[in-house]
């Protein structure tokens, strides 16, 4: 009789086990959008795929204010820049991978994906000399797949929870006003280093410096990390900001 009880419980726990097993997995196939803290943190972010006027610029910028980011590079930008790369590392930035050519990933085959990652950590190695962390894919585009094989290659796939939208040159009040607006603790901030982003050195200040004096410290995204749990739900256009931490007391 009990054994025919402990058989039937097993026969009903497995659908739900099977269940969780898959709910998991699927959760696992999602990229990072932002750190689950409560601590007023934010990681600054830039991606970078051609020209070389805007990246010295922005170099400049966070060196007047004593600023970190974390750049995700393309392997081409990077193997033809080695001076900037170089730069980037010394002034203590953190190094990730923007892929190898900029093209969506989402609906490639999986031997396609990795050639695409592979090539790419192949040239930003010979800067770093070690493993690199973190990826996002062009465009931010995606899939279950591309974000498993990334893992495979030893890499987090990292998307974003504000977008400046500095890539559309909307004017520097524009981009201010929304990376400040949208911001929330443990948020994972989008800026461009790339030529065609004509606004950004200009914005990043007062960027900076409104979000310093909300609270927040700014800082790699690899420091982020470290400070709480990553997050696969995409808060952007939810109308909600995650990890709302109160307002630090005025002295």
């Amino acid at each position: 009789m009990w054994r025919w009880l402990a058989a039937l419980c097993v026969f009903l726990l497995l659908p739900g086990a099977a269940v969780a097993r898959e709910r998991a997995a699927a959760e696992s196939a999602r990229p990072v959008y932002y750190i689950a803290t409560q601590k007023r943190a934010l990681a600054l972010t830039f991606d970078v795929s051609w020209g070389e006027r805007m990246l010295p610029l922005v170099m400049q910028v966070l060196a007047r204010e004593h600023q970190t980011a974390t750049f995700f590079l393309s392997g081409p930008w990077a193997r033809t820049h080695p001076d900037l790369v170089r730069g980037l590392i010394a002034a203590g930035d953190e190094i990730a991978s923007h892929g190898q050519q900029h093209v969506n990933l989402g609906d490639d085959p999986e031997t396609a994906i990795a050639d695409n990652i592979g090539s790419a950590d192949a040239i930003l190695r010979e800067y770093t000399g070690a493993p690199l962390r973190f990826f996002r894919p062009p465009n931010g585009d995606f899939s279950g797949r591309s974000v498993e094989v990334a893992r495979g290659l030893g890499y987090e796939t990292i998307i974003w929870s504000v977008d400046s939208r500095d890539w559309m040159n909307p004017g520097v009040s524009e981009i201010v006003a929304r990376s400040t607006r949208l911001a929330f603790p443990g948020a994972i901030l989008l800026f461009h280093a790339s030529d065609t982003c004509k606004q950004t050195d200009l914005a990043l200040p007062a960027v900076i410096q409104t979000l310093r004096g909300e609270g927040y410290t700014l800082m790699t995204l690899g420091q982020l990390w470290a400070l709480g749990p990553a997050m696969r739900d995409d808060p952007r256009g939810s109308g909600r900001k995650p990890n709302i931490a109160p307002a630090p007391a005025v002295a």
